[in-house]
């Protein structure tokens, strides 16, 4: 029987463990169509909320929008249906990540500290599933933005209202695709499971566990980039360096190892379209809000496709997004290009000074497999 990964994207039933990035120039392990089609759909409620917050000048600013594009990530994979229920499990929590993270801005030691909690704890749900990871890991990345934008404390209800309003807004699309488009598919798998999962934090917590490992080290390296952003006062930029931590870190060497090549190729590519486009079409809000749903659409198609393309469409998105709050695009790239090597820097230190016993061996997929077949019984 077949061991390979399972086939689209990550899995519909949700206990995949493992995704294999593809090497620059090839694809997979997702089949560009489904993928891509998938993207757009997880795309519409972002473009609609752009639509109302750039064409009627919302004081939101976009962070609706946001909300919207950090909880299209959780369950991605999964039917409408279950894919709903997690959105609407995460938006609660991007709200009051977003709250924390302008609150815990205020101070420098609150930053790392916050940063370094959360972003442990959002490494550690690899233990039961990459589909709870990436829920982890977009509220850690919510956390993140929201540090890094210095907000005064009077935004803390504000954010918590409009990413917990976006991440809802994500869930109601769901919602709406899985009455009126699979509304007879019943039963579909949410690949949650109270007691497995326990069961699984238990048998992790471990100093022989990677995936204990992985938490305490994505959480130390997260910790150390908002230190040294703030250490040398990047202001606005210095959410670069945790957020290339976030985006290549996984519990195997050799996957960070290839992430953090891929993500420096797809980093300049979005730096230099992000760029290109912010100075063509900058002052047109219908055009950016146009060009920023298509690129929300990409990187959720491409990211089991190709992470180098999903790298620069999600770079292009950002990159967009921060130019209509006021900052020029141009004068910005260079920073960015360097918070991404800072970042690519400590990704790669911090499995050098706290490797993973055995991480020699082939750790390229680890996905629930189907067990063997059993051995057939002598002949008699």
């Amino acid at each position: 029987m077949s061991s390979g990964p399972t086939p689209g994207l990550y899995n519909a039933a949700g206990t995949a463990r493992r995704l294999r990035a593809s090497p620059l120039f090839a694809i997979g392990p997702s089949e560009p169509g489904p993928a891509l089609r998938r993207g757009a759909l997880i795309a519409v409620p972002i473009g609609i909320c752009l639509a109302i917050e750039f064409g009627f000048d919302a004081p939101t600013k976009g962070a609706i929008a946001t909300g919207a594009l950090l909880a299209g990530f959780p369950a991605m994979d999964a039917p409408a249906g279950p894919r709903a229920a997690w959105q609407a499990a995460v938006a609660p929590a991007i709200g009051v990540a977003a709250a924390l993270g302008i609150l815990s801005s205020q101070s420098a030691p609150a930053a790392v500290l916050a940063m370094g909690v959360v972003g442990a704890l959002a490494g550690y749900c690899f233990s039961v599933s990459l589909r709870l990871a990436i829920y982890g890991l977009s509220v850690a990345l919510a956390l993140m933005v929201a540090q890094g934008l210095f907000l005064e404390t009077s935004e803390i209800l504000p954010a918590l209202l409009w990413g917990t309003v976006g991440g809802l807004v994500q869930a109601l699309w769901s919602l709406i695709l899985w009455v009126v488009v699979d509304r007879a598919a019943r039963g579909e798998p949410s690949g949650w499971d109270a007691r497995a999962t326990a069961a699984a934090f238990a048998a992790n917590f471990n100093w022989s566990s990677p995936n204990l490992r992985h938490g305490i080290r994505c959480g130390a390296a997260l910790a150390a980039g908002v230190a040294v952003y703030r250490l040398i006062d990047m202001d606005n930029h210095g959410f670069w360096i945790p957020l290339t931590i976030l985006f290549v870190m996984r519990p195997e060497r050799d996957e960070t190892y290839l992430r953090l090549a891929l993500r420096a190729a797809g980093t300049a590519l979005g730096l230099i379209v992000a760029t290109a486009i912010a100075e063509t079409v900058g002052s047109y809000d219908f055009a950016v809000a146009i060009v920023l749903t298509v690129s929300a659409g990409l990187a959720f198609g491409l990211l089991t496709v190709q992470y180098a393309l999903f790298t620069a469409s999600i770079t292009t998105y950002v990159v967009l997004l921060t130019d209509t709050l006021g900052e020029p695009a141009l004068q910005a790239a260079g920073l960015r290009a360097v918070g991404t090597a800072l970042g690519i820097g400590i990704a790669f230190l911090a499995f050098v000074i706290w490797p993973t016993p055995g991480e020699g061996r082939d750790l390229r997929f680890e996905a629930v497999r189907p067990p063997p077949d059993p051995p057939e019984a002598p002949a008699r």
